[in-house]
């Protein structure tokens, strides 16, 4: 009942705007309350397995003295901002569809623009940190001997730290430019996704030119000189194949959330796509719940020494 009164009132109104930039279909449930209920439920359910393994994840790098490298330093940012979501974004995304269902309209505002900036800020800096994993892998096999030298633990902190600092000043302006922002968000999660998939697609033809080339050797090297390089090409494989997998899984729950937000930005907020924004952004947050079971399964390191700090695994 109060549900359809707050639609009732939503569509008397005489201006489009209900608060800050949104407007009265933004608020409303239409005959899609039992999906706006089950998509709080999955959201609430996510929001604890999403801060527990994450928790974890930053928990394991920060006390494991021999995960303290460039790479699991990119790692330790994306659980960060994955435990953000879990912990900040999804609770008060469950908050926002439960203000929306009662009519409680204050609140809907409120936290409707509150989880708006939380996703917006935690989900942007998933993706560009997910890039500098690709970039360091790629870097890590272009540079050889050098990638030590050059990629070092403080430039990569320095970098991490100015990009949840450039996102947060992006962020900022939101409020007065909602469409410039969210065209800039489109066009920024395009280009990752470019850049991404060109560094795993540069890393895989490289490695399939090395694989091959030790294979057809026959005796320019000692037999332990040829183990080692295998060894070490097999190790780095490895740790590609799991980021690219995280990589996969990010694709899988980004897409449909960049395709939404496209119409959006066309369209315009009706009561549909409203629907459809939310249950994508729902995947967008899964991808965080995800993200340390990977870790777990196809990073050697990090799954040793999950074994190490928590034997009850």
């Amino acid at each position: 009942m109060e549900s359809a009164a707050l639609n009732s009132n939503l569509s008397e109104k005489k201006t489009d705007i209900v608060c800050y930039n949104m407007n009265a279909d933004y608020f409303k449930t239409g005959d899609f309350l039992d999906w706006y209920i089950a998509n709080s439920v999955l959201c609430a359910i996510l929001a604890i397995a999403t801060t527990m393994a994450n928790l974890c994840i930053l928990i394991i790098i920060w006390r494991t003295s021999y995960l303290h490298t460039p790479s699991n330093v990119i790692l330790f940012s994306l659980a960060l901002s994955d435990l953000g979501v879990g912990l900040l974004a999804q609770p008060v995304a469950v908050v926002n569809t439960v203000a929306k269902i009662q009519g409680l309209i204050n609140t809907a505002c409120i936290s409707g623009e509150a989880v708006a900036a939380l996703s917006t800020y935690l989900c942007g800096v998933s993706l560009l940190t997910v890039t500098a994993v690709s970039i360091d892998r790629y870097l890590a096999l272009h540079l050889h001997l050098r990638y030590k030298q050059l990629v070092t633990n403080k430039r990569v902190i320095a970098l991490l730290v100015l990009t949840w600092l450039l996102v947060a000043l992006v962020l900022l302006t939101w409020l007065w430019y909602p469409r410039f922002i969210l065209g800039l968000g489109i066009a920024v999660g395009c280009i990752c996704i470019l850049i991404t998939s060109g560094c795993f697609f540069r890393i895989y033809l490289v490695l399939r030119y090395h694989f091959r080339q030790i294979s057809i050797q026959t005796h320019p090297k000692t037999e332990n000189q040829e183990s080692n390089e295998a060894l070490n090409l097999t190790h780095y494989r490895k740790s590609v194949l799991g980021m690219f997998m995280v990589y996969l899984v990010l694709l899988f729950c980004y897409l449909p959330y960049l395709s939404v937000a496209c119409v959006v930005a066309v369209q315009g907020i009706n009561t549909t796509n409203r629907l459809l924004f939310e249950l994508a952004r729902t995947l967008v947050y899964a991808n965080s719940a995800i993200n340390p079971f990977i870790y777990c399964w196809r990073l050697q390191d990090i799954r040793t020494a999950v074994l190490q700090r928590l034997p009850c695994v």
